[in-house]
């Protein structure tokens, strides 16, 4: 097959749709009116000077085939899309003009209330055939680019006759146009493309782009580039992609199932582990508190056994005890009778008189001992006091009368004392109150510059913190004057003179609104007052008044705001005359002494002494107070020693005070003897000492009674000791009961201790704590008495077990705990009914159990069917459909390079197109990806070929269809350019020698090349893309067939043979060619055209005109012109 089998002859009705004619109204600078260029489907020139307007007729063309967004205005100028827009072709554009602000703003033919239109008719003559394409611009409201719709017809149309006279309605229009069973609306390009390519018999969609691209197309750049775009169809692989990205989809979901349940089943094994690990620690810490709560009825068990059997050897004891008890009973009895028998002789041998005796002797010793010891208690006492101790009864009755004054004279004084100290603290506590006030007042002076007492300050502060005020803002009068130096034997009176006012504050007028509020809405607690400054004061002199006035003796700040109102108010109030002598004081009305004495209107005088004149603590005026500083200073300091001879006087009163107690606790003492006998021991001693000699007498002169008396002595020593017997075996006998009584006790308690547990802790817990014992206590068996020490040895190793289990238990219980909430918060949706404590372990290890058993397998049987039936068997119908579409391409350059062996592309020799695999590693690592996905797909073992690592080469391809994070822009073109399999070769053009096939040239591009040689080849490509593109492929393989090609600006370089070529290359091909060239060069191009289209401006008016003219016509008028010449 032959794509240039086209050698038309001359008898023969051309071929194809041809432009017939191209009218515009109102577009770029052809204004007012419909302008009209006419071929009639001949192969034309467009021709005019720079600037003329014929690339504006090429752009309308551009505009009704070309789709909006591919769009280039001026394209063979190389003019940015600044330059030229619809919106200046539609306005009219013709020029800038400067603004204000320096800079530019389009001057425009029309406003925007006009409309634009666009209109071009084709013919096939060969079938009889006619389309008209036109498009209607507006401006719609205020938007800044115009409206558009589109119209095909299947007549002839013109803008006169169908485009006009509608009113201003643009629906007017279309409701007119619609009417018409021929003509077809549109709103949108690409309904209105697929139309006019069908009736145009073009089946590539990029051929508008090529037909865009010829007009300015001199050389061929870049070969490859230049048949990727416009020789080869782009494969329509990008649904592919979409369809492979919703499978895997799925996949991707059923993967991170699998991926999610095996994460779960990582995180839940683990988990039940640590749980059982937890639960063996709890029961182990149940266990220990069962042992630690049975252990007390345990050990009180083994302490009833041992009682009983101690009971059993106290039973014993007692009854052998109780006998020897009778026995020494009975013999005491005899003992007795014979002691008694025995006394009873010795009264009757004089025995009388001696009892009696010592019956005496007895209460005199105990009377001794008592006079003794008051006598020594009234000796201390007396001490005390400085008084003798009395030696009779007289001395006694002296001591008793001086104590009656004594007494007196101690109660006086503590009156005294209790005086003078109530006196002394009452002064301390002064002192501290002043030292605290004066400390207060020298901190807060510190703090400032004002002489001002601390308490009118704080008020200050408080009002103007509350109105957003300076405190220099609102002033004391005292803060703005001060007593000038040489003045100074006149400021103590001048103070007392000055005192209120000086303490008084200036509010200026701005703010005595708000003072006003504030004052009546706070409570002061302190005497204050306050004057309103007027915004402005007349100025006084005060060097007028009298030499000695009051106010003369003071400094004003001269920098104050008010300064002119405390002059004036000085100058009112303050005139006082300060007198020097009582006779200057009578005579003046206003007078001041140095005294501090003030007289006012000659009739009102004042004195106020309670502070002394020189007291600096209580001075107000001053620009500084460093002396009243120094003057508190030096009160504190008078304070202080005030203070510590006052703590002096304290201390002396308190001990004056404790002796005077002392001395009459002593006194009241003494008052109590009640006789000089209760303290005459000597009289007793002597009477004792003639009883023991009267007695000596008595046992000496009878040795009947010393043998009676000697029986005596051994009755009672042997009564003593059987006594003495008798209370041991009672002791025995007693110690036995009570032992045997506190066993009882013990076990009964015993009893209740072990009725408290349970009979089933009694089996289950009991033998533990027996089989612990000897480990807890080695070489030891339970003793009576050391049973209590061995249950709390016992109960503190299970304590001490316990905490150390405890700690392990509470350990794993965090973990557990830590594991639980981490699955939880890991797994929100599987996990919302599970709680994160120990107790939920079960509904953790069944989840797990489920997982493992059920829901793991069919996940992962989901997943292997999806990526075997799903998306590997898409991915290899993905490949199938490149490699086909590789394929096709190979075949398309094999059927060009038949076609183009018949052109002689020089004398004797002829192009070829070379198609090779491109040397694009993104390519070819996509191919490699492609065929791993598909490896073994149909031969490999199912674990093998769907398994983890197939996903991810899957994955790995899709994620970048998809777009990865961070890489979406770069991860696009790779994905434009590795589905595109326009870019898997690359293209070059061998020029080979007809006879021998062999080499003559190799181009990948038209670089290095003369201008004329460059379009040669430029011209040779795009024959063969227009013939791909627009369907040439024979005289009548198709009906319809588009044969319009427009080139602008061309032959500017070309040498005329070149230039001939293509002339010759496209009538052969039997095309019309509208030919957009200055008039410089279109000697060469007249024999190949028919009709002219001459555009010519007019600057003044800067609007464009169009001429038609038959080539003969030109040629005349331009001989015509030479002549004139």
């Amino acid at each position: 097959m032959d794509l240039f089998d086209f050698a038309h002859r001359g008898d023969e009705v051309p071929m194809g749709f041809r432009l017939q004619r191209l009218e515009v109204y109102n577009w770029g600078t052809f204004d007012e009116k419909v302008w009209s260029l006419e071929l009639h489907g001949d192969t034309s020139l467009l021709t005019g000077d720079v600037g003329s307007g014929k690339s504006t007729l090429v752009d309308a063309i551009i505009t009704l085939l070309v789709p909006p967004k591919k769009v280039t205005y001026n394209k063979a100028a190389d003019a940015s899309a600044k330059e030229r827009s619809l919106t200046s072709y539609v306005r009219g554009y013709f020029a800038q003009k400067r603004t204000e602000d320096g800079g530019g703003q389009p001057e425009a033919l029309r406003g925007r209330d006009q409309y634009s239109v666009l209109l071009a008719v084709f013919g096939d003559e060969n079938l009889g055939g006619r389309v008209t394409l036109a498009q209607v611009f507006w401006f719609r409201d205020e938007n800044n680019w115009p409206a558009r719709f589109y119209v095909l017809a299947d007549k002839t149309l013109s803008i006169q006759n169908h485009f006009s006279n509608f009113g201003t309605d643009m629906r007017n229009l279309k409701k007119r146009l619609d009417s018409d069973a021929y003509i077809h609306l549109y709103d949108d390009y690409p309904a209105y493309a697929r139309d006019f390519r069908r009736r145009f018999g073009i089946r590539q969609d990029q051929a508008m782009d090529l037909f865009q691209q010829t007009i300015s197309m001199k050389k061929v750049d870049e070969l490859t580039g230049f048949v990727r775009q416009n020789m080869l169809e782009k494969p329509d692989t990008e649904t592919d992609v979409q369809i492979l990205l919703e499978h895997f989809r799925d996949l991707d979901e059923a993967h991170s199932t699998v991926v999610r349940a095996r994460e779960q089943q990582e995180l839940l094994r683990p988990l039940v582990n640590c749980g059982d690990s937890y639960f063996q620690f709890y029961d182990r810490d149940v266990q220990l508190a069962q042992m630690e709560a049975a252990l007390p009825a345990w050990f009180a068990s083994q302490d009833c056994q041992l009682r009983q059997r101690e009971c059993e050897n106290l039973e014993r004891a007692k009854t052998a005890a109780e006998k020897e008890a009778a026995a020494i009973l009975a013999e005491a009895k005899r003992n007795e009778t014979a002691l008694e028998e025995t006394k009873q002789a010795i009264w009757e041998n004089g025995g009388s008189q001696l009892a009696l005796l010592e019956s005496q002797l007895t209460t005199n010793r105990n009377t001794l001992a008592q006079r003794q010891s008051s006598s020594a208690h009234y000796k201390e006492q007396a001490a005390v006091l400085k008084m003798p101790v009395p030696e009779s009864e007289a001395d006694f009755r002296e001591n008793q009368q001086a104590l009656v004054d004594l007494l007196t004279e101690a109660a006086n004084r503590e009156e005294e004392i209790a005086d003078a100290r109530a006196d002394a603290e009452s002064g301390s506590k002064a002192l501290d109150k002043a030292g605290k006030a004066a400390q207060a007042e020298l901190d807060s002076l510190r703090q400032r510059k004002s002489s001002i007492p601390a308490e009118y300050i704080a008020i200050r502060q408080e009002l103007c913190a509350s109105l957003n005020l300076a405190e220099g803002e609102i002033p004391f009068a005292g803060e703005l004057m001060e007593v000038r130096e040489e003045e100074s034997e006149w400021e103590g009176a001048l103070e007392r003179l000055l005192h209120g006012f000086g303490i008084s504050l200036l509010v200026p007028e701005a703010h005595y609104g708000e003072v006003i509020d504030w004052m009546e809405h706070h409570a002061l607690h302190q005497h204050m007052v306050y004057y309103k400054v007027e915004a402005y004061t007349e100025p006084v002199e005060l060097s007028r008044l009298p030499e000695d006035a009051a106010c003369r003796k003071l400094s004003l700040r001269e920098d104050a705001p008010v300064y002119n109102w405390l002059a004036n108010e000085l100058a009112q109030r303050f005139r006082h005359i300060c007198c020097e002598s009582l006779t200057d004081f009578r005579r003046e009305k206003f007078a001041l002494t140095q005294a501090g004495q003030i007289k006012v209107k000659g009739r009102r005088h004042e004195k106020d002494d309670r502070f002394r004149l020189d007291d600096r603590r209580r001075y107000v005026l001053g620009f500084s107070n460093l002396r009243k500083i120094q003057a508190i200073e030096d009160e504190l300091r008078d304070i202080a020693e005030e203070q510590k001879e006052n703590q002096r006087e304290i201390r002396r009163l308190k001990d004056a005070l404790r002796l005077n107690n002392q001395r009459r606790t002593a006194g009241q003492l003494l008052q109590q003897v009640e006789g000089f006998a209760v303290i005459d021991w000597q009289s007793v001693a002597a009477e004792i000492a003639e009883q023991e000699r009267v007695i000596a007498e008595l046992k000496n002169n009878s040795d009947i009674l010393h043998a009676l008396e000697d029986k005596k002595r051994e009755l009672e020593q042997q009564r003593e000791k059987l006594a003495a017997e008798r209370q041991a075996r009672q002791t025995t006998i007693t110690r036995a009961q009570d032992r045997l009584d506190s066993h009882r006790r013990h076990l009964q308690e015993d009893e209740m201790v072990i009725g408290r547990l349970e009979e089933k802790a009694r089996q289950t817990v009991w033998p533990r704590i027996a089989e612990k014992f000897s480990m807890v206590l080695p070489n030891e068996a339970p003793g009576l008495y050391s049973l209590t020490n061995q249950q709390e040895r016992y109960r503190e190793a299970l304590r001490e077990e316990r905490a150390a289990n405890q700690k392990q238990l509470t350990g794993q219980g965090e973990l557990l705990v830590q594991q639980m909430t981490g699955y939880v918060a890991r797994y929100p949706e599987q996990a919302k009914e599970l709680d994160t404590r120990p107790g939920e372990l079960e509904r953790y290890r069944e989840l797990l159990t489920r997982l493992e058993v059920d829901a793991l397998p069919k996940f992962e049987s989901k997943f292997r069917e999806l990526l075997r039936e799903n998306t590997i068997r898409q991915i290899a119908l993905f490949q199938e459909k490149l490699n086909t579409a590789c394929d096709i391409i190979r075949e398309r350059i094999t059927m060009i390079n038949g076609s183009l062996a018949a052109i002689d592309y020089n004398e004797g020799r002829y192009i070829q197109l070379e198609c090779n695999e491109a040397p694009d590693h993104a390519v070819k690592e996509f191919r490699t990806q492609l065929r791993a996905c598909t490896d073994n797909a149909l031969t490999g073992s199912e674990e093998d070929t769907y398994s983890e690592a197939k996903f991810g080469q899957v994955e790995a391809i899709v994620e970048r269809f998809r777009g990865r994070a961070g890489h979406t822009d770069e991860d696009a073109k790779w994905t434009k350019r590795v589905i595109d399999v326009r870019n898997w070769f690359t293209f070059a053009a061998s020029e080979r020698w007809r006879e021998t096939d062999e080499e003559y040239e190799h181009y990948t591009d038209s670089g290095g090349k003369s201008g004329g040689q460059k379009e040669k080849l430029a011209y040779t490509i795009l024959a063969a893309s227009l013939v791909y593109n627009f369907g040439l492929e024979a005289r009548h393989r198709r009906h319809e067939t588009f044969r319009f090609v427009v080139i602008d600006e061309a032959f500017l370089k070309s040498s005329d043979d070149s230039a001939r070529f293509g002339l010759e290359l496209f009538q052969k091909l039997d095309l019309q060619l509208l030919v957009v060239t200055p008039l410089l060069k279109i000697a060469t191009i007249e024999p190949f055209v028919t009709h002219v289209g001459f555009v010519y401006q007019k600057d003044e008016e800067h609007r464009s005109f169009l001429r038609n003219l038959t080539i003969e016509e030109l040629q005349e008028e331009r001989t015509a012109y030479e002549q004139q010449q």
